[in-house]
């Protein structure tokens, strides 16, 4: 493979533990929650509550059940890691003290479980903010996902003043995890003594030898589009066999995968694969998750890899 779109085997680019250190292990009636939500399938009561209203509702619960399945692999992993059996990656935070996760107007669910609950999962308290005229929204979200995890009381909760004030209670020892626009996270950095780490990629990037396949998958992806998602569809890239350079637009511009990927600042680039079994790799500092031509992806490890606002990408805290 090409030195721009690395795979990930023994460098640790894809090793659980890159937020928090290995040592906080997830709890034990979480994870236990997890398992049985994997078995058991979230209640339809619950399932419903936390849709997204961008969705169809036929869609929602695969996509939650998707969720919840990434997250109990997550938790199982780093559980292996600690005892060397999965790769492990190195903690980018100290894990000293609290957590506040600032979500996007957006996607409250998936947000929460991707970018606050595994911290309490992990038994760090956890503070959730968002836009103030959501208010409501993101405290049901928060409180049914901490029933739902079996949470100690009180580990994820949602933040009782504004998003602002919240970031400004903050102390050097705290940790800030922002999904949203990069202004939002250079605004929250200029804020606080806390660490910040953003997630601020504003759509996906396709690329893939060109053809029927490349086409396909365009129109796939491009037929569920979001206004303000971070999955829009940013650019479709024409490449040479396994994402070699040069990669093309359509009109036949010519650029280098790091000049293709870094004018998108994408969640993620999908690459065109012929197995979904592909492990994800990297590009220019963003991943690269395999993709088919049905636009469906084989795993969803390292999507939101910010290398200019520093999250490492999701299910790898």
């Amino acid at each position: 493979m090409p030195e721009t779109a690395r795979r990930a085997a023994g460098d640790g680019l894809f090793g659980v533990g890159a937020v928090l250190p290995l040592e906080r292990r997830p709890l034990r009636e979480p994870f236990a929650a997890l398992r049985d939500l994997l078995a058991e399938g979230v209640p339809g009561d619950d399932t419903a509550a936390l849709r997204d209203p961008r969705l169809p509702h036929a869609a929602w619960p695969g996509a939650l059940a998707r969720e919840v399945a990434a997250t109990a692999r997550w938790a199982a992993r780093r559980t292996l890691a600690l005892a060397g059996r999965e790769p492990a990656a190195r903690a980018g935070w100290h894990g000293r003290g609290r957590v506040l996760a600032l979500l996007p107007a957006h996607g409250h669910t998936v947000h929460l479980l991707r970018r606050a609950a595994p911290f309490a999962v992990c038994g760090f308290p956890v503070l959730v903010a968002g836009h103030d005229r959501q208010r409501a929204a993101i405290a049901s979200a928060v409180s049914r996902t901490a029933r739902l995890l079996r949470l100690p009381e009180d580990s994820l909760r949602p933040a009782a003043v504004p998003a602002a004030e919240a970031v400004t209670a903050l102390t050097a020892d705290d940790l800030v995890v922002v999904t949203g626009h990069p202004a939002t996270a250079e605004k929250v950095r200029a804020a606080t003594r806390a660490s910040v780490l953003g997630a601020t990629g504003g759509c996906v990037v396709l690329a893939g030898p060109g053809g029927e396949r490349l086409d396909a998958a365009a129109a796939a992806l491009g037929a569920h589009q979001h206004p303000g998602s971070c999955t829009r569809l940013g650019g479709v890239w024409r490449t040479g066999a396994a994402g070699a350079p040069p990669w093309r637009r359509r009109d036949d511009t010519a650029a280098t995968p790091a000049e293709a990927v870094a004018a998108a600042h994408p969640s993620a680039v999908l690459r065109l694969v012929d197995s979904l079994d592909e492990p994800p790799a990297e590009v220019a500092g963003y991943t690269a998750l395999p993709c088919d031509a049905a636009g469906a992806l084989g795993t969803l490890v390292g999507f939101g890899r910010d290398p200019r606002q520093g999250w490492p990408g999701d299910f790898l805290v």
